[in-house]
């Protein structure tokens, strides 16, 4: 059985503190960024060898490790991809070409005198733009922020520049991160189908090889939604295990960040890097961070894995859950013991404090732009419809009619859903269920997607491709393993371990 120790703060009443506290007061805005159309290339090598942006992290460190492959060759390989293919996906919003190159050749000098840092060091990666980023502008792709370059690195960006990664650009999402549509981005599997979000960006950069790392935020799924559309792998850690400093908000106490990737253990690599405490954040875990990569090869023998009941997904696509099915019998051939797990129905009725939580704290955070003339910045929603259309400031300003009592009596339903999750975990040691309740762009009439029960109760989910669905046909499915709080290593190792059984996750779509 996966135990966590009494020091990982993540008994019950001690998560409950951590991550159902209320917030009543409203943060600063650092505020004003720039445009959102990317910035040109410039003088890169457009003849990069393909075939290196192909590469996992884990490919490329072996070999940028032995001096076999170059950190400015990789990274101009990289440049070119995006130079070539991002025209077609609408990946980037920033490219910034020659930071990564100036830092490249820095990576370069530091490995040929013995310098090497570790499987990051020479990476090329990206970030959702809205990590605060030093000289780059952040601009949450919103006119609001059109001034904003930052005068410092998120943590998250800060931590992976101190691992040697090399910062290629800052990556599409919708406005402020609203919503599971990102406009003007294009899925690679199918660029009429859009590839999810908010970290739509991110996922559609992996998945057109145009990075071999990137991050992502996830308030109500939008790391595990992009990633189970584009076929890639997408972590949502536990809450407080990776800083949100320097980090557009939505919601303070809902937000996540987290690594997305090719491959699990690319994604632990990544994590491995984020991971840690941060006094600047005041919701930073104070917790070890293990060695995850070296987590990764664990046997499924005798591990009790919950199954999510077959009613709760009734209404989910039939391809979905024809690839559930099957993923579920790989991890009973690997030696899992599964158990259906069904939950009191009373969780669905407080998971619906999920939604008053988010709009009531991201009308806290946009209070100062709707008071001043920032507010007609917004992008507009008059007269318009369909996926693409922003409501950032229509949900803004409704969140500012939530009273105190009403966002506190949420916080308090929340305190009762995650003590059922608690119990709902106690006989189990994971979780797994679709991630998405249907492949990229066809609708279905689920009621319930659990994908931001997760955020509400701060568990540890990933989302690791599973499938590919025949009508229509091609497009990626994905499966979603959770766990209990910081038990983040051992969700890493049962999507590797599923992950090992199976080739999804070596297929690339024809772009």
């Amino acid at each position: 059985m996966w135990r966590d120790s009494e020091s990982a703060t993540s008994t019950r009443r001690r998560f409950l503190q951590m991550s159902a506290a209320a917030l009543t007061g409203a943060a600063a805005a650092a505020s004003s960024a720039a445009s959102e159309q990317p910035d040109t290339i410039g003088d890169v090598q457009t003849t990069g060898d393909p075939d290196l942006t192909r590469l996992t992290i884990a490919e490329a460190a072996n070999q940028l490790s032995k001096r076999s492959l170059s950190p400015v060759e990789l990274t101009n390989a990289v440049l070119a991809r995006i130079a070539r293919v991002d025209s077609k996906v609408g990946a980037f919003i920033t490219v910034a070409s020659e930071q990564a190159l100036d830092a490249a050749r820095v990576v370069e000098r530091d490995i040929s005198r013995g310098r090497y840092r570790g499987p990051l060091h020479g990476i090329p990666v990206a970030v959702k733009d809205t990590h605060y980023t030093r000289g780059i502008r952040t601009t949450a792709a919103s006119p609001v922020l059109r001034e904003f370059v930052p005068e410092f690195d998120a943590t998250i960006v800060e931590r992976l520049k101190a691992s040697g990664a090399i910062l290629i650009g800052k990556l599409n999402l919708p406005e402020f991160s609203f919503g599971g549509y990102t406009p003007g981005c294009h899925n690679p599997w199918d660029l009429t189908r859009n590839p999810g979000g908010s970290s739509g960006g991110s996922a559609a950069a992996l998945a057109a090889s145009m990075v071999l790392g990137a991050t992502g935020g996830d308030t109500s799924g939008s790391i595990r939604n992009p990633a189970s559309a584009c076929g890639v792998v997408g972590l949502k850690p536990t809450f407080g295990l990776v800083s949100r400093h320097g980090v557009v908000p939505i919601s303070w106490t809902l937000d996540h960040l987290g690594p997305m990737a090719r491959t699990v253990r690319d994604t632990a690599i990544l994590l491995h890097a984020i991971a840690g405490h941060d006094s600047r954040d005041s919701y930073s875990a104070r917790v070890q961070v293990p060695d995850y990569p070296a987590l990764l090869d664990r046997s499924l023998r005798g591990m009790r894995i919950g199954v999510i009941a077959a009613p709760a997904i009734a209404d989910f696509h039939p391809e979905v859950q024809r690839a559930f099915a099957d993923a579920v019998a790989v991890l009973e051939q690997l030696g899992a013991r599964l158990r259906e797990i069904v939950f009191p129905t009373r969780m669905t009725v407080a998971g619906a404090s999920h939604g008053i939580i988010r709009i009531s704290e991201a009308a806290a955070y946009h209070r100062p732009y709707l008071t001043s003339a920032a507010a007609d910045r917004y992008l507009s929603d008059v007269g318009r419809s369909g996926p693409d259309v922003s409501r950032v400031r229509t949900t803004v300003e409704a969140g500012t009619l939530i009273t105190a009592a009403q966002y506190l009596q949420a916080q308090r339903a929340r305190a009762l859903f995650i003590d059922d999750m608690m119990r709902a975990y106690e006989p189990i040691d994971a979780l797994v269920s679709p991630t998405m309740p249907a492949p990229a762009g066809v609708p279905v009439g689920a009621v319930e997607t659990y994908r931001s029960w997760w955020n509400l109760s701060g568990f540890p989910a990933i989302s690791v491709p599973c499938g590919f669905s025949s009508d229509p046909p091609g497009l990626p499915l994905g499966l979603q393993i959770s766990a209990r709080p910081f038990a983040d290593a051992l969700v890493l190792a049962i999507g590797h371990a599923y992950e090992s059984a199976t080739l999804w996750h070596t297929r690339r779509p024809a772009i």
